[in-house]
């Protein structure tokens, strides 16, 4: 047999220029992303040789991979074939192996895992420019897309190349919206077309060593410029010695039986050559997938290995079979497909069922196996039932969506000894992929043939409800289960502190109360801190929200000291009541630092309540004064995991800030209407005071004012009140400006009913503020102020000066009501504020008080003057060649809060890449 001809590239030397240039663009440090797009065969893989070593030439380091087609179903393969050679790669493959967390969720699981990829790459462009690249991207899994996805918004101001090669068809919808992305952003296209024919007839010269002859040509204009096909058939040509060389010029031999003119003729020929032993094998392994590994192909065809490994041999000579890296796989996917679809679909079939029975007894990864056995579309055996069971939880993190399809196959088939477990197990990983519509439907009809007390199938139906957010069918299902005979404590202090916190969250808090009190009686009397924390955490929720905070915070601490103990697989979170105490307890710097430990937290477990976490430290930066900060959080916190709809309060923040700075993005008329998921209950006042304030900008003062008062009433008692007061200053104001003097009294009793209970700077200057406005004592409004300093809020501490500087006006306190003015611009131009610098000074116009000395202008825009602290200290360590994983790490945020910053300082800047910054800050 004759052995493989190499080819040669030809055709391409444009094709091959633009990849260059582009990446010669990411060494400079601009962001690029590229699709190489074209026909199986058509020589994308040939491109990407040609143009990794000019790459390399010109300063980046490349690193490559392939997304596989057995490897569809396999979470981050196509991506993670980037780490093949990383060491540092450590954290992300640890992630991807824990596989003892299937009550998590997929969606948190995964941004946990595209975090670390992203923190990875970034800390490869860290060290110089870089090069990824991807061959056959529509293979990749859906979440390497989404990575993919998530890279190309990120890469603007990185030294790196994003190289994707792909077919044209088909494409799924995660290929779609990445393309979807691309498109978006101007990205650029290599689309590889047939070759010219002056590279068809050079690459035929090269194969046959002559010039080709018309006759030659016109047998190979049939593969119509595909270099695959062209290769295929002048080697079938060559093979049956079809061609002759007459004068330097080679043409075809005429022979009554020519070879077959298409390319799976070309392949059958080749077929021919090979042993008998190869013409058998080859399409068996072609069926079991790309990649050829040796011993278990001998395993599943009961074969000696030494005959396989001959087969192997020959194949490889023959040029069937390359080696990629460690691998032998077959040369290109169109042979293999040939070489499958010789075998019938009931022998396909069978092979991949015996090939997953047989690597059940190897250290193979549990993914190929679960695949082999889903493909074999037989019903499962003991022991695979057996393996089934005892990997299911890493399987369930490992491969969601083949869990799903081989446990829910496994448990309609199953025994009725082995369909219990089965069932749970499939309404596990329906849970980690985010279907609990399904993973509820499943589990009510398995209890309709269990008996009652089957607590583990309750327990999943509850978890199933509360991820869609039906709150009140928790309730249900725990008071039913915790009327079962014989539950064991353990079992019980789960149900009440589910139950606890469930009721909580619908605010009702005497039951809430209830539950949580015997859910911490239990906890203490066991000594499981789960339950203990599930039981402090409802009572300490529903002291904080009704306005006890030093109880709250001592509740919460005593969460802290518990958790050293852990909390299991359990999705909680020991952080956040804490936070949300030192919060509204004035101790902003403190709460701050918790807020980063529950951000760190969430981020480690995959927690449910990281939105929580992004909306609090949102909010704290919103009032201490660090707007700059606030929208940042805002942006990034957008695209965190979020079951429970916190983050879209981040949109009512950023237009809260907004309408103060007078800009008005994002457009407050565009933000959406509150729903009933936990989030908008929780800041529920978020959305009418944006279009309160909206009404006053247009002249509405009074429909401002029904609006908010109508949100109090509503909202009162409920789970906004540890922060309702928030909108109690410009209740005051907008009921003294239009003479309601029932909204103003109303505003009196709620504050000091709030600084009663807890009587915190913020409070107690809240109640001064609405009484002195009320009474119209300018002197209590100004004690206000001083008290707002005290909290460290200075938009009240402002909105307290102005409303002190009217009430002056109003008696003719000229000099007391200037100077009161002058404080309040000098905070509001600190913030940026220009609406409400405008505002005050329209409300003093009547009484012909100006403003006095003029505070500072605000900050200028654009330019080194126009970065905020923290956008200072990022442009700082970004210039000393730190990383933004690495700049993350020290100031104790997220890699996505530091990209934000890194992008307003390239815009204030006005440069182009992070490679710039150093010289924007030294002046250069």
């Amino acid at each position: 047999m004759q052995g493989p001809l190499t080819s040669v590239f030809v055709g391409r030397d444009a094709e091959v220029e633009r990849a260059v240039s582009l990446g010669r663009r990411a060494v400079a440090g601009e962001g690029t992303v590229v699709l190489v797009e074209g026909e199986p065969g058509i020589g994308k893989t040939a491109l990407l040789d040609a143009a990794v070593g000019r790459f390399t030439a010109d300063g980046l380091s490349v690193r490559r991979g392939a997304a596989k087609e057995l490897q569809r179903q396999v979470p981050f393969a196509a991506v993670c074939s980037w780490l093949d050679s990383d060491r540092g790669s450590d954290p992300v493959r640890a992630l991807l192996r824990s596989g003892d967390r299937a009550g998590d969720g997929a969606a948190t699981h995964e941004f946990a895992i595209t975090e670390a990829i992203l923190d990875l790459v970034d800390t490869w462009c860290a060290a110089g420019p870089v090069a990824l690249i991807i061959d056959d991207v529509h293979w990749a899994d859906r979440q390497s897309l989404a990575v993919l996805h998530a890279l190309c918004g990120v890469m603007d101001d990185l030294p790196l190349l994003l190289v994707l090669a792909a077919r044209p068809l088909p494409r799924d919808t995660g290929f779609v919206a990445l393309m979807a992305a691309l498109a978006e952003r101007g990205g650029p296209m290599i689309r590889l077309g047939a070759l010219p024919e002056s590279a068809a007839v050079e690459l035929v010269g090269h194969m046959v060593g002559a010039a080709p002859g018309p006759g030659l040509m016109r047998q190979v204009d049939g593969a119509g410029g595909n270099p695959l096909y062209i290769t295929e058939l002048v080697a079938s040509l060559l093979r049956d010695e079809a061609i002759t060389v007459v004068a330097d010029t080679a043409d075809p031999t005429d022979l009554a039986d020519g070879p077959s003119a298409s390319l799976a003729g070309a392949i059958t020929q080749r077929l021919e050559f090979l042993s008998r032993s190869a013409r058998q094998v080859l399409p068996m392994a072609a069926a079991l997938g790309p990649t050829v590994y040796v011993a278990e192909l001998a395993a599943v065809l009961d074969s000696p290995i030494l005959e396989i490994w001959n087969v192997v041999t020959e194949a490889t000579d023959g040029g069937l079979l390359t080696r990629a890296d460690s691998e032998l796989v077959f040369r290109h996917d169109l042979i293999r497909q040939v070489l499958a679809d010789q075998l019938p679909d009931s022998l396909r079939a069978g092979l991949l069922r015996r090939a997953g029975q047989i690597l059940l007894a190897t250290d193979a990864p549990i993914e190929r196996i679960a695949y082999y056995l889903l493909a074999g579309e037989n019903e499962l055996d003991t022991p695979t039932l057996d393996w089934l069971v005892a990997t299911a939880d890493k399987l369930i993190v490992r491969a969601p969506e083949i869990a799903v399809q081989l446990l829910g196959r496994a448990a309609d088939t199953a025994d009725l000894g082995m369909r219990p477990i089965l069932l749970r197990l499939h309404a596990q990983a329906l849970l980690w992929n985010g279907r609990a519509a399904e993973a509820e439907a499943l589990v009510r009809t398995a209890l309709l043939n269990r008996p009652d007390d089957d607590i583990e199938l309750r327990w999943l139906l509850m978890q199933a409800c509360h991820a869609r957010g039906d709150l009140r069918e928790v309730i249900a299902i725990a008071e039913k289960a915790l009327a079962t005979p014989n539950l064991t404590d353990a079992d019980a202090g789960r149900f009440y502190g589910m139950s606890g916190l469930n009721n909580f969250f619908l605010g009702q808090f005497d039951a809430a109360e209830a539950a949580g009190k015997r859910a911490l009686a239990i906890g203490d009397a066991t000594e499981d801190p789960l339950v203990t924390g599930y039981g402090l955490l409802t009572i300490g929720a529903v002291r904080h929200a009704l306005g006890y905070l030093d109880e709250a915070l001592e509740l919460s601490s005593r969460i802290l000291a518990v958790s050293n103990s852990g909390f299991g697989s359990d999705q909680f979170d020991p952080y956040i009541l804490n936070a949300h105490c030192l919060i509204e307890l004035d101790r902003l710097a403190d709460a701050e630092a918790v807020l980063h430990k529950a951000i760190g937290h969430n981020r480690r477990i995959h927690g449910v309540f990281l939105g929580a976490s992004v909306v609090a430290k949102a909010r704290l930066y919103l009032l201490d004064g660090r707007w700059d900060d606030a929208l940042v959080e805002c942006t990034s916190g957008q695209s965190v995991p979020d079951a429970f709809g916190y983050t879209t309060i981040l949109q009512s923040l950023s237009a809260l800030i907004g309408i103060h700075r007078g800009t008005f993005l994002p457009d407050p008329d565009t933000i959406p209407a509150p729903d009933d998921q936990l989030g908008s209950s929780s800041f529920g006042q978020f959305y009418p005071w944006i279009k309160a304030l909206m009404l006053e900008t247009r002249g509405d003062p009074r429909g401002a004012l029904d609006l908010l008062v109508d949100a109090h009433e509503r909202l009162a008692g409920g789970l906004t009140g540890a922060t309702l007061y928030y909108i109690f200053p410009d209740i005051a104001r907008l009921a003294a400006d239009v003479g309601d003097e029932k909204a103003a009294r109303s505003m009196v009793t709620a504050s000091a009913e709030l600084a009663r209970r807890q009587p915190t700077a913020s409070r107690t200057g809240t109640a001064l503020l609405c009484r002195g406005v009320a009474e119209r004592d300018p002197a209590t409004v100004r004690s206000a102020a001083a008290e707002f300093r005290k909290a460290g809020r200075p938009l009240y501490e402002a909105q307290a000066y102005e409303n002190a500087a009217v009430l002056f006006a109003a008696v003719g306190h000229g000099s007391d009501a200037r100077a009161a003015l002058d404080a309040a611009i000098e905070l509001y131009t600190g913030l940026g504020a220009s609406w409400d610098t405008a505002r005050a000074v329209a409300r003093m116009r009547p009484y012909g008080i100006r403003r006095g000395v003029r505070g500072p202008r605000n900050r200028p825009k654009s330019g080194r003057a126009s970065l905020t602290d923290t956008e200072r200290k990022v442009a700082a360590l970004v210039a000393e060649g730190f990383s933004n994983s690495d700049i993350a790490a020290q100031m104790f945020l997220s890699r996505r809060t530091i990209q934000s910053h890194v992008s307003n300082i390239l815009a204030k800047l006005g440069i182009g890449s992070r490679r710039d910054i150093a010289a924007a800050l030294s002046g250069k």
